[in-house]
């Protein structure tokens, strides 16, 4: 495999995490759901601000899905599980 490919399909990975939770959002148990928004949420911040640049459009966009991932995150920190009559 090509160097540049490997690098590609990492890239491919990690962007797919917030649209592989929105469907794990519904399929997880409570404990599940809350650990994989948490991780997630780690992930993507560390993957927005490691692999930027100074440019003022990315720096715009970074600091809007920062914030939108920590809110995220401090949701699920605050959530507590519904006891639901079925």
């Amino acid at each position: 495999m090509n160097p540049n490919q490997g690098l590609l399909l990492m890239f491919s990975i990690l962007l797919e995490i917030p649209i592989a939770m929105i469907v794990l959002s519904r399929l997880l148990s409570y404990r599940a759901n809350r650990f994989a928004n948490i991780l997630a949420g780690v992930i993507t911040i560390l993957w927005v601000i490691g692999g930027g640049n100074a440019s003022v459009s990315y720096v715009f966009f970074a600091t809007i899905e920062v914030v939108g991932m920590a809110y995220i995150i401090w949701c699920a920190w605050k959530w507590v599980e519904s006891k639901t009559v079925d």
